[in-house]
This record gives C-alpha cells, sequence and structure tokens, in this order.
C-alpha cells in the first residue's frame, strides 16, 4: 500500500499530477491516510478521520466506511457519505469510527451506480505517543530490544538522527514496530516501546502509535534552552567540535512532532523519560529541575495553542545514584493542578545494578520497564488525559483558468504560510505545465495540515470531441442530417470519461436525442471545468408532418388512400388490414381481397446528399370497414353503367398471363389487351365508343369469366 496516498502525495501535499496523457483505468484513488495510520481516539472511544483522494471521471457523491481487519478488532462502520457533488477531481470529507483495526474503503457513484472503488489496509483508531527524554526513552540497538508481535503496534518511518533539520519531517509514512526499527524521527530501536505497544493493543483491543523524539545525553537544561533558540552544549562533548547540539535541538524534534504528526493524528499524550544526567553529574536542586520541567511542559502548549497530556517517568539512577530531588521535582509538576500531566513509571528500581554503563536497560529490563509504562497507564490514566484529536484537512479548490489550458489551484483562507514543492508560497498557483505540485499550509502557531492529493491529465485543455450517430455508431455525423417531425435524431459525443458533455443548447449528456431544426455542437469539460472547442457542427433538417389519408371505396376489390393535392405529399402508402401489413401494395390504390377493416398511412422517402435516405409517415388514417361482395363470380365492372365511357375491370384473385377483350353484343371485338399479372384494377379506354351495351371477358388459367355492361 506504499504506492496509495503518501507514495503518491510523498511530501506535504497538495498533489497536483499532471499525467502525460495516459488512460486512467482507475475511477477513484484514496490518497488520505496511508496504510498503517493511526489516528487518536477520544474519551468515548471515537473519532474523526479526514478522508481524500482522487477521482478520474465525474461523479455525484463518494462514501467511505472502515470494515475490520480481523474478527473481534473493532466494528465495521456503516457506509457514510464523505462529499456529495464533489469538484476538480478532489473528494475529502470526514468518517466516524470506532476504536479498531480496519480496511478503509471508498465507493463513487453516479446516480444509484457505483462506478469505482478503492481500499486502503490496516488504517487504526487508537492511542499515539510522543516519546521523549534521553537514552532511556531514545532506546539503542544490541541491548535486547523486543519487537511488538501485534501487527497493530507501529511507528513512524522517518530517520532525523544524522541530519537533524528542522524542517518538516517528508509525508508520514509508517511501518510495524518490529525488532530492529527506527521510531522516527529519533528512536534507535524498538527499545521498550514495542512490548509495551503489545500490552496497550491486547488489554484495550486497538493500535497503536510511537513517534520517538528522544535525544541520549540531554539535560533538562539542554530541552529548555533550545526551546527558547538558545544554543546548548552537550556536556558531554565539551572542547569537542560537536559540543553544540545543532540549532533548535533537541526541543526542534519535539517541536516538530507536536506540530506536524499530532495535527494530522492527534495525541494521547508525550511520554518523558529523563532525569539520569541530571542527577549524574549535574546533581539538580528540586525547584531548578520542576521549574524547567513545567516550563517545557508549558511550551508545548505555547507552540502549538494546543493542550497535549504528559506522563512523566519518575527517572534519576545514574551508575548506583538515585535523586530524591529529580523525582520530588517530577512529581511535583504531576501534582501540580489541572495541569494534564500524569505519573508514569517509577524507574529508579527497575534491574539494578544495570549491564553495561549501569545507566540504561537492556535485555529482561526492557521488559521490566515496559510492563512499568504499561501499569502507570490504567483505566485512569485512559479515563483522565485529555487527547487531542486530528485537525480537520484543509480544503482545496481548483478552476480552469479563462484561456482553458491551465488550473487555479486555491487553498483556504487563514493560514499563515503557504509553501509549494514547486517554490511558491503562495496562497493561489496557476498551473500550465505538466508535474506535480504540493504544498505545506501552517496556522500562526506553526501547526502543519496537508491539504489533499490533485491529479489531473495533460493536456489540460480537453480534445474538441467528436460527434456520431447513435444509429451508426463509430461513424462521424456528417454536417447535414433530416428527419421526420415525429422522429428524433440521435447524436453521440464522443470523448474521454474523464469528462463532461456539454451541448450548445445547454444539456449535459453524452448521449442526446433533438427532434428541432437547428445546429448542435458539443464541447468537452475535464474535471476542473476546462473546455475543449466545439465539435463539428450538425445541421437538422426536420421534414413537415404528413397529412394523414382518408379511405373510400375505389372500386368493388380495391381501396382509396386520398391526401389533399397541396400537400404535396401521398405518392407513397402502407396498408394494412387489422394489424397485419399488406405485402406489395404502396401505391394509393390497394387491391383487398376479403372483409375486414382497412387502414393506410402516407409516406414519402427523402434523398441525403450521403447518398442514403429517411423515410417519413403519417399517422395511420381511420379504419375502413371493407365487406367483400361473394356473388359476382370474382370480377368486377364498374362504373356499370358509365356516363363518360370511363370503364374498369378488376379481378378478386391475381391473374397471371390475364387477356382482356371487350365484345359488342353483336360479338364484335372492339378492345383487347394482355396484362402478365392482372392483381390491380385496369382501365379500359372506351371513351370513343358509342352508347350501348358491351361484354368484358378476362380469361386466365383457370379463370374465364364474362360480364355485360352498359355506356350510357
Amino acid at each position: 500500500m506504499k504506492q496509495n496516498i503518501l507514495g503518491v502525495w510523498s511530501g506535504i501535499l497538495l498533489g497536483l499530477s499532471l499525467l502525460s496523457g495516459h488512460t486512467i483505468a482507475q475511477t477513484i484513488r484514496i490518497t488520505y491516510p496511508e496504510s498503517r495510520a493511526v489516528f487518536q481516539r477520544n474519551l468515548d472511544q471515537t473519532t474523526i478521520i479526514y478522508v481524500s483522494g482522487n477521482f478520474y471521471q465525474p461523479v455525484d457523491s463518494v462514501q467511505a466506511r472502515l470494515v475490520v481487519e480481523n474478527v473481534g478488532q473493532g466494528e465495521t462502520t456503516a457506509w457514510q457519505t464523505v462529499q456529495r457533488n464533489p469538484q476538480g477531481g478532489i473528494f475529502q470529507g470526514p468518517i466516524r469510527g470506532k476504536s479498531g483495526w480496519f480496511k478503509l474503503e471508498v465507493r463513487a457513484f453516479t446516480g444509484r451506480d457505483i462506478i469505482g472503488e478503492d481500499v486502503v489496509r490496516k488504517v487504526g483508531i487508537g492511542e499515539v505517543f510522543i516519546i521523549t527524554g534521553q537514552s532511556n526513552a531514545q532506546g539503542f540497538q544490541d541491548l535486547g530490544a523486543a519487537g511488538a508481535t501485534d501487527d497493530r503496534v507501529n511507528c513512524v518511518d522517518y530517520d532525523n538522527f544524522a541530519n537533524s533539520t528542522l524542517a518538516d519531517p517528508p509525508a508520514p509514512k509508517f511501518q510495524q514496530l518490529s525488532a530492529g526499527a527506527l521510531i522516527g524521527p529519533r528512536g534507535q530501536s524498538a527499545w521498550c516501546w514495542g512490548i509495551l505497544g503489545d500490552l496497550i493493543a491486547k488489554n484495550y483491543n486497538c493500535p497503536v502509535l510511537f513517534i520517538n523524539t528522544a535525544w541520549a545525553g540531554t539535560t533538562i537544561r539542554n530541552w529548555v534552552e533550545s526551546s527558547r533558540g538558545q544554543v546548548t552544549k552537550n556536556i558531554f562533548a565539551i572542547g569537542t567540535p560537536n559540543e553544540n547540539f545543532p540549532k533548535g535541538m533537541p526541543y526542534g524534534n519535539l517541536s516538530i512532532a507536536l506540530r506536524y504528526y499530532c495535527s494530522l493524528f492527534g495525541l494521547r499524550a508525550v511520554l518523558w523519560q529523563q532525569g539520569e544526567t541530571d542527577n549524574v553529574p549535574l546533581n539538580l536542586q528540586r525547584k531548578e529541575y520542576a521549574d524547567a520541567m513545567q516550563f517545557l511542559v508549558n511550551q508545548t502548549r505555547a507552540d502549538t495553542d494546543r493542550y497535549p497530556a504528559w506522563i512523566l517517568a519518575r527517572s534519576s539512577y545514574n551508575q548506583g545514584k538515585v535523586s530524591s530531588n529529580i523525582i520530588q521535582a517530577q512529581s511535583d509538576v504531576i501534582g501540580t493542578y489541572n495541569n494534564n500531566v500524569l505519573p508514569g513509571p517509577f524507574t529508579d528500581p527497575i534491574q539494578i545494578p544495570r549491564p553495561g554503563d549501569d545507566v540504561h536497560f537492556g535485555g529482561e529490563g526492557l521488559r521490566q520497564l515496559a510492563q512499568a509504562w504499561y501499569n502507570s497507564m490504567g483505566p485512569v490514566f485512559f479515563a483522565s488525559s485529555l487527547p487531542l484529536l486530528p485537525l480537520p484537512q484543509p480544503a482545496i479548490t481548483t478552476t480552469c483558468a479563462s484561456n482553458a489550458s491551465s488550473v487555479t489551484v486555491r487553498l483556504p483562507d487563514g493560514y499563515s504560510s503557504y509553501n509549494w514543492r514547486s517554490g511558491e508560497k503562495t496562497q493561489i498557483i496557476t498551473i500550465n505545465t505538466p508535474g506535480t505540485y504540493r504544498a505545506t499550509l501552517k496556522d500562526l502557531k506553526g501547526n502543519t495540515f496537508l491539504s489533499p492529493a490533485v491529479e489531473i491529465t495533460n493536456p489540460i485543455q480537453p480534445v474538441a470531441p467528436t460527434i456520431t450517430l447513435a444509429r451508426q455508431p463509430g461513424s462521424a455525423a456528417t454536417g447535414d442530417q433530416q428527419v421526420c417531425s415525429d422522429s428524433v435524431l440521435t447524436l453521440t459525443g464522443n470523448s474521454p470519461t474523464n469528462t463532461r458533455l456539454i451541448w450548445n443548447i445547454g444539456a449535459i449528456t453524452r448521449t442526446l436525442s433533438v427532434g428541432a431544426a437547428g445546429t448542435y455542437t458539443v464541447q468537452a469539460s475535464n474535471l476542473f471545468g476546462c473546455r475543449s472547442a466545439q465539435s463539428a457542427p450538425v445541421n437538422l433538417v426536420v421534414r413537415p408532418r404528413l397529412i394523414i389519408p382518408v379511405i373510400s371505396q375505389a372500386g368493388t376489390y380495391s381501396l382509396k388512400a386520398t391526401v389533399p393535392t397541396e400537400s404535396g405529399f401521398g405518392d407513397l402508402f402502407d396498408w394494412r388490414r387489422g394489424a397485419n401489413a399488406l405485402q406489395n401494395q404502396n401505391t394509393s390504390i390497394a387491391k383487398v381481397g376479403s372483409s375486414g377493416v382497412y387502414t393506410a398511412r402516407a409516406k414519402t422517402i427523402y434523398k441525403l446528399t450521403n447518398g442514403s435516405s429517411i423515410t417519413c409517415y403519417s399517422s395511420y388514417s381511420n379504419p375502413f370497414d371493407y365487406v367483400l361482395n361473394a356473388t359476382d363470380q370474382g370480377m368486377s365492372v364498374y362504373p356499370n353503367p358509365s356516363k363518360d365511357g370511363v370503364v374498369y375491370v378488376e379481378t378478386l384473385e391475381d391473374l397471371p398471363n390475364a387477356e382482356i377483350t371487350v365484345y359488342t353484343l353483336t360479338g364484335q371485338q372492339v378492345f383487347n389487351k394482355k396484362v402478365d399479372s392482372l392483381n390491380q384494377r385496369q382501365w379500359l379506354p372506351l371513351s370513343n365508343m358509342g352508347k350501348g351495351q358491351y361484354v368484358v371477358r378476362v380469361r386466365s388459367a383457370g379463370f374465364n369469366v364474362a360480364q355485360r355492361f352498359v355506356i350510357d
């Protein structure tokens, strides 16, 4: 999980990562907190964890929950909304949980659909301690230090032993407190703290985090003088090049831990193990030590404008000598009313004499020391010490600059300094080149805050999208399109999933159905609000609505659909009987061969410039109830009589290779026509014939019928 958050916000976070145009497969990613982070619980065993991260395509909301890593090591929470309608590719917000060791899970929603998930393993709500003092707090290698066996016992993975820098540490990383672990920023081994962590984790069923700022060989004067910014001397290096402690040290590490780690993760108490050198060789008196100790406690509170609890070990043993002055002075500070300073272990009787130099614990003595610390941290300690809780993470906003090719990132008001890893020291920066940008915020007291990580892709301005037709996916829409008045044209905007598509009519969607004539374009907008150029336009022509035809009976076996001639439409028709379409009937006259209810609709085919076509339809007509005359031998001649010589003949059946012949009553043939297929009514050109009676005969294979008619 090192690749999760603080591998991404690898410093003091504001990560603005402008990636080089690669495809981001992950929809959402947690960037805070880091695996093995432990957050201080309150007296009611709960705390708030400030969660943040990145999302890579538009989302409507983000939820999170804590799921126990192991049965019995906490309570899984319900899903909690971290943020609704997050913007700028960043989500951040609080979730509350109860003491335990968890997997932190997040999920992103679009509407009701989950579109992405991420998880960080091993996140704790429990106890956070800063260790400080001198060598019996700092620890050493090769003296029998035992690591924690419980996976829930952790330490800061940062070594400031050699550099002694006063700069903020890198983005916090953590490790399980193994025997050889260095407890950052200065602890040199697991010492007794791994065993103490096991005892707390087991008996209070919670994870533990240790931060070690102790410094071997220091006197309380060194701590006080360095807290005042004074040069302070190492009494064991007088006359050497190292007689002066590094600038600001040893207090500097403690101050940074309180302002940095405590701001982020909270704190139960500062564990103070010191006093041996104030006994031997300094032989300090009770009042000087007590005043210095109280000054140091007060200084941490003045420096942070918070009220950290302290727990003081009563320690003075050095090479066979103990000091009642030192022990009483430590007890005086503990006994001060409303001081939030509590009694730690009395260590002078432990492992006497001590191995080696008769000062430092070792082997079994470290186990005894851990047990003594644990015994001092009973239920009364956890009920009465006032913990410091994590401070809220600063909100961050990102907006697109007016040129659409840079992003403006704004940190919130109210902080005394803003320091970007790229060198800027302003609250607002504008980014126009790919890269990673990070910042540290500090309040007036120097407490450190880390803003969320932000990632954006390059180029900052999205590429203009293309438009395709939903009915022709993958093929770009041509400039001119047509639809019928009762239809819509469905346009699809094509752009990466990390963009929104905004149409020139205001709709925000990837697929747009339009039925109004006009010109349509679309822009891509990324998570920061940067818009692309407009797409190529699509011009839509809407064909007018076709008039519904009226049906009348055209002949004995045919119906006619009529629309007003001024409509300009009605050259083609669809016919149906009931719900069944009539095949091969697409003109205004339809041949019908059985009784039933008939309807028709008009249709027109429009050719498009690209060679394709569209067909527009009217609604179906009112129904026409047709009744077949079954007494006419399957042939009809009409009108009969005919006043103007206009005569039609039609047959009930479709007749192949039919012959139509007209005779006078005397048998003289006056008209003859052969028809390949007699499947619709045939006009007989008899207008020049005189008045009288005539006979029409139709012959085809299996059909030979004659009927008399009159021209009047």
